[in-house]
């Protein structure tokens, strides 16, 4: 599977929280579901799989953060914080640039760290992309 940046930096932790897969969550009631790979705000962002794609919005009360969905035969890769330059329908190879990173710490604040989120589910289940992702 592809990273979604030409060089993989792994987000880890900052002051805002943790950005490796199965991290608790503020409160402590729910994990994180995928890896965070730091990446520039702008730069070229990469589909891990090939697929059908589905753009969306990552929060529901905004549509300013966008997400890249690609279903393929076995897997389904949801890429968070990527502003696409591909359409829901669209068809992308592995590879392919599907976006660009957003600015995260202009929407969250100057001590995130900037990410894209990828989440992974391979045959309908939940999935640590990190041993899977390679450059």
């Amino acid at each position: 599977m592809k990273s979604p940046t030409n060089k993989i930096v792994l987000r880890g932790n900052d002051p805002t929280g943790y950005g490796y897969y199965g991290a608790s969550r503020s409160n402590g009631t729910r994990k994180h579901e995928g890896t965070d790979y730091c990446a520039t705000p702008g730069e070229n962002i990469y589909a891990c799989i090939s697929g059908k794609v589905r753009v969306g919005v990552v929060y529901s009360n905004s549509t300013k953060m966008k997400l890249v969905e690609i279903t393929g035969a076995d897997y389904r890769v949801k890429q968070m914080y990527v502003q696409p330059n591909v359409k829901t329908g669209d068809f992308v190879k592995e590879g392919d640039c599907i976006g660009t990173s957003q600015d995260i710490s202009a929407y969250w604040g100057g001590n995130m760290l900037n990410h894209v989120h990828i989440s992974v589910w391979k045959h309908g289940l939940l999935t640590d992309p990190e041993p899977i992702i390679k450059e």
